[in-house]
């Protein structure tokens, strides 16, 4: 018996991703089957980032009033709170239990939904880039200001004052005042236009 080859990366994230649309389109065409859901949410659990699990269970939440303990044994069975923000996970855990549907408009949708719509009272970042996307500008940044790219830097300083994505600000800020590199004049003007928009 031959041992198939392992796949490729690019390859095995191509057939992740193709797994969690086909479960995408069987929730849509069956919007109150509770067993597509959870099908959907294990194809997301294959890809990476917590966004697309949190979509499929949105979608799941509000499509299907949940089944208190079939929830909490897939939940279980399944890992799914390893996957998701602590806080995200704990409302997603509690609102399963509850037996109630979730609205339509839910400020815990993602761009994942396909049932769902995000809710306008959310951070501003949420709507134009998520948590995931964040946390990859930062990374792509880091290493950019680390070899010296100045252009990607602005960039990248560019990215967080038009998206209003404090969080990778956030994240690549204090990055670099571990690495005991103090930003320069443009990172505060940045900074102070985000804190203002807190304000």
């Amino acid at each position: 018996m031959q041992t198939p080859l392992p796949q490729a990366p690019e390859t095995a994230s191509w057939h992740a991703r193709a797994s969690f649309r086909a479960a995408g389109r069987r929730v849509l065409r069956d919007p109150a089957r509770r067993e597509a859901h959870w099908q959907r949410v294990q194809a997301a659990l294959a890809l990476p980032g917590s966004e697309p699990v949190q979509g499929a269970l949105v979608d799941m939440l509000h499509a299907c009033p949940p089944d208190a303990a079939d929830f909490e044994t897939k939940w279980q069975q399944l890992g799914v709170a390893r996957r998701l923000a602590p806080l995200t996970a704990k409302s997603l855990h509690q609102a399963g239990r509850s037996g109630q549907a979730l609205p339509r408009v839910s400020r815990y949708a993602t761009r994942w939904c396909v049932l769902a719509a995000p809710a306008l009272d959310g951070p501003r970042r949420a709507l134009l880039c998520g948590a995931d996307d964040s946390r990859n500008m930062a990374a792509t940044a880091l290493r950019a200001i680390g070899s010296g790219d100045t252009s990607e830097e602005q960039h990248f300083l560019a990215h967080c004052e038009g998206a209003h994505d404090a969080l990778a600000f956030m994240l690549a800020r204090r990055a670099l005042l571990r690495q005991g590199i103090e930003p320069g004049p443009e990172w505060m003007r940045v900074f102070a236009f985000l804190q203002g928009e807190k304000e």
